[in-house]
């Protein structure tokens, strides 16, 4: 596949010497010499002809730089070029351009809207000014020092950093393509009466945090040697430093060895006069360093300070060497190692060479960049085209049950199909499988029916805006509150799709009518769409949707045997006698007092009872249960073996599995579709979502609810069946889930109805 030719807008404040200004200049020619429309907005500068006589465009906007308010004028101003001029992606370099360009930004229209992208060229002080660089899209790290800062101190998702180290352009940094006369000139210029005298040059702007004081300070130690030092940069840029620069050489005594030579058009013939170059940063780390790999690429080794981005471009021992910060002796002592050893210094800068000509090019940067814009393009006119979306799921918590497995899977589902899967809950023990699988979870105590919850509006209202939320998806009654009002407060046009899903058969009431206000309400059973009717009287947009199991997870082929006999030995089931087993959370919803009772009329005495659930959720009906056991003489035939996080080997276990809600029937029954895809036959009470689920006399038996004798009559019933009789109907219950209730199906299809319900939307927006 072609890459499309996009149009890059890089914004900086200037266009003089610097290390942005120098990548910026190398990205924007090489976009233009491969065919890119590459346009830089700056405030001018003298690399401006350079920029436009490689076939760039350059605009010019005055004080876009500048800390005044008139540089506001320009938020309007970029607004209309982006998008006057179709601009694909925006790539701010500096802080005050990057407020500029990202208010500018913001009012583009969404189906607009550039990629944005942003460069942390610096260790910027961290404050709310400086986040600003933190906004893009994607966000690139000059160095890993740089990668490091941002994740300390701004806590943005790692995934969202691109590090892409600064370059050199082997065109203009490379020895054989310097003339004997370029370097003669510079010589005759700087150096006329010391030919032969070695020479040590610092390049770089004239400023307190490049280090020349210090540079001056060590070479003060060592003023008896042989040396002449050159400082290289704009001696008008910072006139106050360069005269206290001027005052610290005539007080030292150091006039005739050290030279502030002013700004040079011709870097690579200066560095080649050089025999050691020195990098002195110390108030403040490189965030890279180009000045010690330019010097390397043209062969010169390099004394710099050690810390930021000099500790990953030069090699102590092997490229240069590398000195504490601040540290004038120690800086001496390694002038005075390379100046006793030329032939050595020589070596280490033909070494250099190879290190940052393998590593460190400008081409090299500018196809990781270019790389980088074309997977957010790509991203962004995937999402144009609804091939991408990201959702976000509200619930109570991740522990056990239905509804957090559902949002497990579709999670899931949408992270390996390319989309990008939000969940806000007030947390529990599935947040770190969710997080593996690659979702985002945002813990929160949203299911807290109380005044409290309501705090979580806003900040949910600004985690939708932040991740630019495509499908807002609420789970739950009181969640579901939080999300809808924090919905209700974005501008329309910012709203995402509200979608919501009756995981139960909620009381008709204002309190439950809630789930009904969604773009779009999932009903989980026929049951769920029934009720939905009649309590409510909703009928356009609600889909009728199964809930569904892993397929994948639970498949009898896939437990080893070893998991089983692990739980085997664990709950102490004898090997001998059936196993009825009664999984789920310890409720009287879920009925276990009800299928306690039923055991004191099962003829067959030959049994084993599991109830699996965690004892701890509800410790007060978990005690009444013992009790019940206990006053019944049901020791030793009926336990509670707790929460288990292996239920497919946990169903190898059974022979028979039950579900006998009685108070409430199920919405869908997830757990009895889970022990069907296991291979097991099922008793089920004869309400709700069971219905749907359990076929009788293939897959298992329906009973009355609130019918102990009649669940009875049932569990003696498949007692008596022998093995291949049961096995039977476990093979139809796996075939019916296989063929009705699966995850991915359930997944498959809450995502075609995302992007019916978008697309009508759309439709009716483009309409108007």
């Amino acid at each position: 596949m072609v890459d499309e030719k996009l149009t890059v807008v890089q914004v900086v404040p200037e266009l003089d010497e610097g290390g942005v200004e120098g990548e910026t200049l190398d990205l924007a020619i090489y976009l233009a010499r491969n065919g890119y429309r590459s346009v830089v907005i700056s405030g001018g500068g003298r690399l401006v002809p350079q920029l436009e006589k490689n076939g760039c465009i350059h605009v010019l906007w005055p004080h876009i730089g500048e800390k005044s308010l008139r540089c506001l004028q320009y938020v309007a101003k970029l607004r209309k070029y982006l998008l006057e001029e179709r601009v694909d992606i925006l790539h701010l370099r500096s802080r005050l351009p990057a407020w500029i360009g990202y208010l500018a930004w913001t009012l583009v229209p969404e189906n607009q809207k550039p990629s944005f992208i942003t460069t942390f060229h610096g260790f910027y002080s961290v404050n709310s000014y400086s986040r600003i660089m933190t906004k893009g899209e994607k966000v690139v790290a000059v160095s890993e020092t740089i990668k490091q800062h941002i994740i300390d101190n701004y806590k943005i998702n790692e995934e969202r950093i691109s590090l892409i180290h600064g370059g050199f352009d082997v065109r203009d940094f490379s020895p054989e393509v310097v003339s004997s006369e370029r370097i003669r000139h510079l010589r005759q210029k700087w150096l006329p009466e010391h030919d032969g005298t070695p020479v040590i040059v610092l390049p770089g702007r004239l400023t307190q945090w490049k280090g020349q004081d210090l540079l001056i300070e060590s070479l003060a130690r060592i003023k008896d040697q042989n040396f002449i030092g050159l400082l290289i940069g704009g001696t008008e840029e910072n006139p106050s430093f360069t005269r206290k620069l001027l005052e610290q050489i005539k007080c030292l005594g150091l006039q005739s060895k050290i030279l502030l030579v002013g700004h040079c058009t011709d870097m690579p013939a200066a560095l080649l006069l050089a025999d050691v170059v020195v990098s002195a940063s110390s108030t403040q780390p490189e965030a890279f360093g180009k000045v010690a790999i330019e010097a390397m690429a043209m062969g010169k080794p390099v004394i710099a300070t050690a810390h930021g981005g000099s500790l990953e471009t030069v090699l102590p021992g092997k490229t240069g060497w590398l000195v504490p910060p601040l540290d004038s002796a120690a800086m001496a002592l390694a002038i005075t190692e390379a100046l006793d050893n030329l032939k050595f210094a020589r070596e280490l800068g033909s070494q250099g060479r190879k290190w940052v000509n393998e590593r460190f090019t400008a081409k090299v940067m500018c196809e990781k960049t270019l790389a980088l814009y074309h997977e957010v393009h790509n991203a962004r006119q995937k999402k144009r085209r609804l091939e991408t979306l990201t959702v976000m799921q509200l619930l109570p918590e991740l522990n056990s049950g239905g509804v957090e497995r559902g949002t497990m899977e579709m999670g899931r589902y949408l992270v390996r199909n390319g989309h990008k899967s939000i969940v806000v809950s007030g947390g529990g023990m599935l947040v770190r499988q969710l997080e593996q699988d690659g979702s985002l979870h945002f813990q929160r105590n949203i299911g807290s029916k109380s005044p409290v919850a309501l705090l979580h509006i806003w900040p949910l209202r600004r985690l939708i805006k932040k991740y630019r939320v495509s499908v807002l998806h609420l789970r739950s009654r009181m969640p579901a509150w939080i999300g809808y009002v924090a919905w209700l407060s974005l501008p329309k046009k910012e709203r995402p799709l509200l979608m919501t899903t009756f995981h139960g058969f909620y009381s008709g009431n204002a309190y439950s009518a809630i789930m009904t206000r969604g773009d779009g309400v999932i009903a989980v059973s026929d049951s769920i769409k029934k009720h939905i009717f009649e309590e409510y009287r909703r009928k356009y947009n609600v889909r009728l949707i199964f809930r569904g199991v892993d397929a994948e997870y639970f498949d009898p082929a896939l437990v080893a045997k070893e998991r089983v006999e692990a739980l085997r030995d664990a709950w102490r089931i004898e090997r001998n006698k059936p196993v009825l087993m009664l999984p789920g959370r310890l409720t009287r919803l879920k009925g276990q007092e009800f299928f306690l009772q039923s055991l004191l009329h099962v003829k067959h005495t030959a049994f084993q009872a599991v109830l699996v659930g965690d004892t701890k959720d509800n410790p007060g009906y978990t005690s009444e249960l013992n009790e019940f056991i206990e006053k019944n003489q049901l020791i030793g035939k009926v336990q509670l073996v707790g929460h288990c996080n292996d239920m497919p080997a946990a169903f190898i276990l059974a022979d028979i599995v039950l579900s006998t809600s009685s108070l409430e029937p199920e919405a869908f029954g997830r757990t009895t579709v889970e022990a069907m895809a296991m291979g097991k036959p099922v008793i089920a009470t004869a309400h709700g979502g069971s219905l749907e689920t359990v076929v009788p006399g293939k897959n298992g038996w329906l009973v009355q609810p609130s019918d102990p004798k009649a669940l009875a009559a049932a569990i003696d019933e498949a007692l008596a069946l022998d093995a291949e009789q049961l096995r039977k109907f476990g093979e139809n219950g796996r075939h019916r889930v296989l063929k009705n209730f699966t995850a991915l199906a359930m997944c498959e299809q809450t995502l075609a109805f995302y992007y019916e319900l978008i697309r009508a939307r759309d439709a009716v927006s483009a309409g108007n």
